[in-house]
């Protein structure tokens, strides 16, 4: 494959799968002696960078409490409308498989993006749009998304299950869903769901937002396509993956959003198991008399026991807003190469470290420690690769180290592991 060399941006290759392999040896259709094989070498990918004008990925959530809907990528392209290659109704594609008397580009084939061999986003097709237009141009417009979507389309038979971990739970309705793909399952879930039975039709990634919501960490697919899951959201001994600041001493921004608004105060939290328990409220009275009451409710908790219900009410409370840095957005164009390298790649529960600095007021310079929880990019192939990360609030923990002057002190930011 032959990728393309964005100026400000990297080195591109955007591959969509056409959906067979024109290296296997098929009967009657292929010659005896020749250069086919049995059993191939895989499904075939199209190098479609040279035509893309622009690609936008969109990757997790905004807001700490939203659920995670499936990662997806937008592409445009364009070429003259002598130029039939990508058209599903030429059968004279190179890419038509006239086996199958198919497109080979077509919804559902595999696609994948990557920048200096690094997979930025992985997915299948999920639209293959086409216009024909009088100026000499015919443009596609290809949607993708994850494979949050794919199990978004799947329903569950009725499934007894046993009292486990939330990531055992996850495993099981994988399993039961007849998932193939890659998984990543954290080795220390925090919370235990009990021993109730999925009825029949139980669409499979619904089932799999109600196991986040126990768990209140994150389920959604790595930019390999990888379903992945973490544990419960608090601190951290993650070093920031990328720090960013204003003074040219770290990786620059141009745009920080702070939003601080009444949404994120939670001061009220009432949370019921699925079957048989007592509601479980965790409430702050100062925040309600100053903010009103703002309710979390989660009536149908996939928790096994009361106890648990109980610590994840009083989990959920947010009862003061602070304001912090929602967002944090930067150009390519603006940064070094190892900045991009280290930025690109970025994965959502890394942390960042973000500081701005003022000219007046107190203080005259903020820094906050942040997880990532949404990761957009627009690379535009005339303009340059933008990216926007989202974030959640997070503590930062320094491992604690014997004997050492600033970590051997036992205190609130620095921990055994």
């Amino acid at each position: 494959m032959t990728a393309t060399t964005l100026i400000t941006g990297g080195t591109y290759l955007l591959e969509l799968s056409s959906g067979y392999d024109g290296e296997a040896f098929y009967l009657d259709e292929s010659v005896l002696n020749g250069p086919d094989v049995l059993d191939g070498n895989g499904v075939d990918f199209v190098d479609i960078t040279p035509v893309v004008q622009n690609m936008r990925i969109s990757r997790g959530r905004h807001k700490p409490l939203d659920v995670f809907g499936p990662g997806t990528m937008s592409v445009s392209i364009s070429v003259p409308k002598t130029n039939r290659d990508y058209d599903p109704l030429n059968t004279a594609s190179p890419y038509y498989n006239t086996l199958t008397e198919q497109p080979g580009l077509a919804p559902l084939r595999p696609i994948r993006l990557s920048r200096n061999g690094e997979y930025l986003f992985t997915g299948v097709v999920t639209t293959y749009n086409q216009t024909y237009s009088l100026d000499g141009l015919t443009s596609y417009n290809i949607f993708a998304a994850d494979n949050t979507y794919v199990l978004s389309q799947g329903s569950l038979p009725s499934t007894a299950t046993s009292s486990q971990t939330s990531s055992a739970r996850i495993t099981a309705v994988l399993s039961a869903a007849a998932f193939t793909g890659s998984t990543s399952l954290t080795a220390s879930p925090t919370a235990t769901l009990g021993a109730y039975t999925i009825p029949s039709g139980t669409n499979v990634n619904a089932y799999l937002n109600r196991i986040q919501k126990a768990e209140q960490g994150r389920i959604f697919c790595s930019r390999a396509n990888v379903l992945t899951a973490q544990p419960r959201i608090g601190t951290t001994l993650a070093a920031p993956t990328v720090t960013f600041d204003d003074t040219n001493t770290a990786t620059p921004y141009d745009v920080i959003l702070v939003e601080f608004d009444q949404q994120s105060v939670i001061n009220n939290a009432n949370i019921t198991i699925e079957s048989g328990g007592v509601l479980q409220n965790a409430s702050d009275a100062t925040s309600i008399s100053q903010y009103f009451t703002q309710t979390e409710a989660i009536t149908d908790s996939l928790l096994s026991s009361d106890a648990q219900a109980a610590t994840l009410a009083s989990y959920l409370l947010y009862p003061n807003p602070k304001p912090r840095f929602t967002s944090v957005s930067t150009t390519f164009a603006s940064l070094t190469d190892a900045q991009k390298t280290a930025l690109a790649p970025i994965e959502i529960g890394q942390t960042v470290e973000i500081t701005k600095t003022f000219t007046s007021g107190t203080p005259l310079s903020v820094q906050q420690s942040l997880s990532v929880e949404g990761i957009d990019h627009n690379i535009d192939m005339a303009s340059g690769h933008r990216m926007t990360l989202w974030t959640s609030a997070t503590i930062v923990l320094n491992q604690f180290i014997l004997n050492d002057e600033q970590f051997g002190v036992m205190s609130t930011t620095n921990a055994l592991g």
